[in-house]
């Protein structure tokens, strides 16, 4: 589909996928919820990607170029994005998910596009597509009105993103994402060591989630290091070892100075 049938109104009315990952299962749920029509699923990993197919009622393909889709979404690890899509014709219009791929860096004129969902996937979990800001960038105006339109009646929250903004974008979401999980998963690590009931800790994650909706992260700090209480951040250093100690101590530095700056 090239910019001169977007041009003449035309619309997608069908995807088709390549990858079998996280991201690719969770947007292709997502589709398949939406009674999006997806023609077909390619992968490398055969068994994900048959799996895949089987759950959004589509066919497996062996060979990429075989798909046919009014769009190809390239749902791979950043590192294979540029290689695998310049595997289609320019002719096919292709967006790829990675969040720190350049669109330029793809070195095509015409029908390429990014498709950033600003969503962590999970196995098992399913989020509702009001849950999935997309950023979008494109090769042309008319694209980028075509794939909003799109994102807009499929009933997504689409927004238009250029790649050094989208990177920035990513950054965030490392730390408020993949950072915070971390830390929680040392928090676990330690309630297990300590023979502790994990449960216990669960209502105050909620609620730690919950009251960064209507309070900023800066005035929804609590704990010693706001108030710089020494004493307690000593009694707890002793208790840790390792990098366990190290990340407490970075943090508890980070947060004190944030304070005692304003």
């Amino acid at each position: 589909m090239s910019w001169q049938m977007i041009r003449a109104g035309s619309e997608i009315k069908n995807v088709a996928f390549v990858g079998s990952g996280k991201v690719a299962n969770g947007l292709a749920s997502i589709f398949y919820k939406a009674n999006i029509k997806i023609t077909g699923i390619s992968s490398r990993n055969k068994i994900t990607g048959k799996a895949l197919a089987l759950t959004v009622d589509a066919p497996f393909f062996d060979t990429i170029n075989d798909l046919q889709a009014d769009l190809v979404i390239v749902a791979v690890a950043d590192k294979f994005v540029i290689e695998v899509v310049s595997k289609f014709p320019e002719s096919q219009l292709v967006a790829f998910t990675a969040g720190s791929v350049f669109l330029n860096d793809l070195n095509a004129t015409q029908n390429r596009a990014v498709f950033y969902p600003l969503q962590t996937f999970t196995e098992g979990r399913q989020v509702n597509i009001d849950q999935v800001p997309i950023l979008l960038e494109s090769t042309s105006f008319f694209l980028d009105n075509f794939l909003y339109s799109f994102c807009e009646n499929a009933g997504f929250d689409a927004r238009y993103c250029d790649s050094e903004t989208r990177k920035k974008i990513h950054l965030s979401a490392v730390f408020v994402n993949n950072f915070v999980n971390h830390m929680v998963y040392l928090a676990k690590d330690e309630v297990e060591k300590n023979d502790l009931d994990w449960t216990l800790f669960e209502p105050l994650m909620t609620e730690t989630i919950e009251k960064l909706k209507s309070l900023s992260p800066f005035d929804a700090q609590t704990g010693p290091a706001k108030r710089n209480d020494q004493e307690i951040i000593e009694k707890h250093l002793k208790l840790l070892s390792g990098r366990k100690k190290e990340i407490y101590e970075l943090l508890s530095k980070s947060i004190s100075e944030t304070y005692v700056k304003k």
